[in-house]
């Protein structure tokens, strides 16, 4: 009888959808190291105003978002440096990005998308996110 009542639950988590099961695509910290010393890695904190559940990345939904990356606190400060910048994410498209600091003892930087790739499995599944 027992499992009788978990029946509609499993029947509700058949039907949920997640990020993968739309074209999307992803937005990355780029964390490879650069050959510009002023080019940091950042942290992911929100996409929307939606905390990211991964430090590393977030995948969304094709089209604008409003992204929230911090730098953390370097040798010399002692508080993190955050800014929100506007991004058109394309479907099956994954974006790596990092911070241009303008100068290496001052917390003012820029975000930078450092790549953008393609998809490949996000290309097969929707056929190019169409």
């Amino acid at each position: 009888m027992k499992s009788i009542a978990f029946l509609p639950v499993l029947l509700l988590g058949a039907c949920a959808t997640g990020p993968y099961d739309r074209p999307y695509a992803e937005i990355v910290a780029d964390r490879a190291l650069a050959a510009d010393p002023n080019v940091v890695p950042v942290i992911i904190n929100r996409v929307d105003d939606r905390t990211s559940l991964y430090l590393d990345r977030a995948v969304v939904a094709p089209g604008p978002h409003q992204v929230t990356i911090d730098v953390p606190p370097r040798k010399g400060f002692h508080i993190a440096t955050q800014t929100t910048v506007p991004m058109e994410a394309e479907a099956c498209t994954r974006y790596y990005i990092a911070a241009r600091l303008d100068t290496p003892v001052t917390q003012e930087w820029k975000p930078l998308v450092r790549s953008v790739e393609r998809i490949p499995e996000c290309d097969n599944r929707f056929k190019g996110g169409k």
